[in-house]
């Protein structure tokens, strides 16, 4: 079985939530996934007590993850951990250093809004990465903890390029197939491909082609278009399962991965299925994080 990696879920959220979730133990084993991100994310539209309080139970379930991994007698995959958007924190170093000490590899400065280092993928380009944003960038590189760009918008996913270290896009899909403000241009792609950074695909059909619906042929298209920009080698999969409201049929849970996978095989050749499949993450993750 190839080596599967997930770039990204929202399980922490879910389960900090008391909320069913479709990435667990054991649709893990039965997708054959060796290497799950999960990343803390709290809305920033709560309260700044009830985020607090929603983060720190994320890094109690986190703790608890990883500490299951050292059951010998039970599977599981690799954990690690990623933060989507910095606004609860924002430019507190005490809390970039507790996070970091807790297990962080992976950062996104914003999620959709626009906070004090930098504006998220529904505000307009007019808005940016700000000083204080430059400044975590490099606090960041200083910790080896690598960019996440999935929810810059624009303006800010160009300026954070010419800070970061390395950078990654950890679930996203493609705006030459469908032009929402959450997929990446050709023009990103390429950047991306030229600073060997990393790409992961969503299973979200919204962002796969706008509607409510997509199937294993949709996911084809976006991995398609991507080799054809010569992004093959840093494409992967960024699910975000446990954060969207549906998915591609076929992939409703990581148990979906073997047939995902079996279908691609039938199309592209293996070792372009067996990077996208997760070798390009765990290398990508090796080199920089």
């Amino acid at each position: 079985m190839m080596f599967t990696a997930d770039a990204h879920c929202d399980v922490l959220w879910k389960a900090a939530e008391n909320t069913a979730s479709v990435v667990n133990a054991g649709t893990l084993r039965q997708g054959g996934v060796n290497l799950q991100n999960a990343a803390l994310f709290v809305p920033p539209s709560l309260p700044q007590n009830r985020q607090y309080a929603l983060l720190n139970k994320e890094l109690r379930i986190f703790q608890e993850m990883t500490q299951s991994v050292q059951n010998p007698n039970e599977q599981h995959p690799d954990y690690m951990l990623s933060l989507e958007g910095a606004s609860l924190i924002e430019d507190d170093l005490k809390e970039w250093a507790r996070l970091k000490e807790a297990g962080l590899e992976m950062a996104g400065l914003t999620w959709n809004e626009r906070n004090q280092l930098a504006a998220g993928s529904e505000q307009s380009n007019q808005f940016g990465l700000t000083e204080k944003g430059k400044n975590i960038i490099e606090w960041m590189n200083h910790h080896s903890i690598v960019l996440d760009a999935a929810h810059l918008n624009e303006q800010s996913f160009w300026q954070a390029l010419e800070y970061a270290g390395k950078t990654a896009v950890s679930h996203t899909n493609v705006r030459s197939l469908h032009d929402h403000p959450r997929n990446l241009t050709d023009e990103q792609v390429r950047a991306l491909v030229h600073r060997e950074g990393f790409i992961g695909l969503t299973f979200y059909p919204f962002f796969i082609n706008g509607t409510d619906q997509a199937d294993f042929s949709d996911i084809g298209r976006q991995v398609e278009h991507l080799c054809s920009l010569g992004a093959a080698s840093i494409t992967g999969f960024g699910s975000d399962f446990d954060g969207i409201a549906n998915t591609a049929t076929g992939m409703e849970s990581p148990a979906g991965f073997p047939d995902l996978l079996e279908w691609l095989l039938q199309r592209f050749h293996e070792d372009t299925v067996k990077g996208i499949a997760g070798a390009n993450f765990h290398r990508f993750r090796h080199r920089h994080f």
